[in-house]
């Protein structure tokens, strides 16, 4: 006879995974094998797994909002920001540093230099605030999911909260 706790739809793919079926026929819980099936659902850790899933939610919708921040961008322009970074960084800090790429885009603006590295080195301070707010909120939420014992907490957690609006 199966001594069923309730875990979650996650441990009926766990009994499924393992070659068993149970279900519930008039209030008694059926299944193929009754102490293979038994030891699962006592060792059946639900809220390892409802965390994972939490987890990888949270990861996706910090992604999303970080590609929301780069959507329309190419790869080709993203791959210059830290070369045109540094070179703002270094230009701003000494105005005799050597600035290849910034004098170059500088000329075909029709821009000096120094409203350049203004410009690159303005842009660059935004998008680190909104990364480390962005990672911030990310690593909260998987912080306070990873806290969480129970199953229904970890499924019940909202982690809508805290995020930039983008």
């Amino acid at each position: 006879m199966i001594n069923y706790i309730e875990k979650g739809y996650a441990l009926h793919q766990a009994i499924r995974a393992a070659g068993h079926w149970l279900h519930e026929e008039n209030g008694v819980w059926i299944s193929s094998n009754d102490e293979a099936v038994q030891a699962i659902i006592d060792s059946f850790d639900a809220a390892a797994g409802a965390r994972a899933a939490k987890v990888a939610a949270i990861d996706a919708h910090a992604a999303k909002l970080r590609n929301k921040v780069v959507a329309g961008i190419s790869p080709a322009e993203m791959s210059s920001w830290p070369l045109k970074v540094k070179e703002a960084i270094a230009y701003l800090a000494d105005a005799s540093a050597d600035t290849p790429m910034l004098t170059m885009e500088a000329q075909a603006r029709q821009i000096t230099v120094l409203e350049l590295a203004q410009r690159v080195k303005a842009n660059s301070d935004q998008l680190a605030m909104l990364e480390a707010v962005i990672a911030g909120n990310a690593g909260r939420h998987r912080d306070a999911v990873a806290a969480l014992t129970d199953w229904q907490a970890v499924s019940a957690y909202d982690f809508s909260t805290g995020w930039p609006e983008i």
